[in-house]
């Protein structure tokens, strides 16, 4: 068989992979209720909305083992794995909205790893942690904007070096 006969299916075949990493966070379907991290106070029930879809976020990307973080055991086994990246991705789209709210408060109220809840698991963990590689990489991955650069904020601000 000759290469020239494989090339249309290998670049099929890469076209798929890059293309299904890029869609899944057209995907999501979350809608932020957040504008702008600059805007006017948010009210206490868009706050709450934010948290509510964060916490079902971050429980669909980490299963079962999000309802123990508690034991040190689970987060070790937990940081050293990755999770489906697709979840990831929804997790990371609802995360660069809660930044918009979070960066007002210098990143306290989710992501900081001694107040916040519950992105402060990610920025607990060592920078080399691949749970962790793996939200950076995908909080990179969102689109240009305002929720992506509140959420790099957040990560250089209070994530564990």
């Amino acid at each position: 068989m000759k290469i020239s006969s494989l090339l249309p299916a290998l670049g099929l075949a890469v076209c798929t992979a890059a293309c299904s990493q890029n869609m899944s966070h057209a995907t999501s379907g979350y809608v932020c209720p957040v504008k702008s991290a600059s805007g006017p106070k948010v009210e206490q029930q868009v706050g709450l909305d934010v948290l509510a879809a964060l916490d079902k976020a971050f429980d669909a990307a980490l299963g079962p083992d999000a309802k123990h973080l508690d034991q040190p055991k689970v987060l070790a086994k937990l940081a050293a794995s990755r999770v489906d990246e697709a979840r990831m991705a929804a997790l990371a789209d609802v995360s660069g909205c809660a930044a918009l709210l979070d960066v007002r408060s210098s990143c306290s109220q989710y992501y900081d790893p001694e107040l916040g809840n519950p992105l402060s698991v990610f920025m607990g963990m060592k920078k080399s942690a691949p749970l962790r590689k793996q939200f950076e990489a995908a909080v990179a991955r969102l689109p240009d904007g305002e929720p992506k650069r509140a959420a790099e904020t957040c990560i250089k601000l209070v994530g564990k070096r």
